[in-house]
């Protein structure tokens, strides 16, 4: 599979929460930005729910995880994120 740009949004719910392990991984990619303070762009040739599983190891049960795939037909997944959002979610079809 090809690269493409994913980007992930998270909430690390915990006081006193140790961000090293998560930005650790973010950087691993060549490509990678911290767009916001806790929203990343990196390009990869994993699929989203295989990003989210890759980040999941260094998260509580509680924090909230968000990973989008930038393209044409996006796909994406998503852990213990707010429910409301997901019947607004749109694809836009080519």
């Amino acid at each position: 599979m090809t690269e493409s740009t994913k980007f992930v949004s998270y909430d690390l719910l915990k006081s006193g929460q140790n961000y090293d392990d998560l930005y650790a991984i973010l950087k691993s990619f060549p490509v990678h930005h911290k767009i916001t303070e806790s929203f990343w762009m990196v390009n990869t040739s994993l699929t989203p729910m295989e990003l989210r599983n890759k980040l999941l190891t260094c998260l509580d049960d509680n924090d909230r995880l968000f990973v989008i795939n930038y393209a044409s037909g996006s796909n994406s997944a998503w852990h213990n994120s707010i429910e409301e959002f997901k019947t607004d979610l749109v694809r836009e079809d080519l």
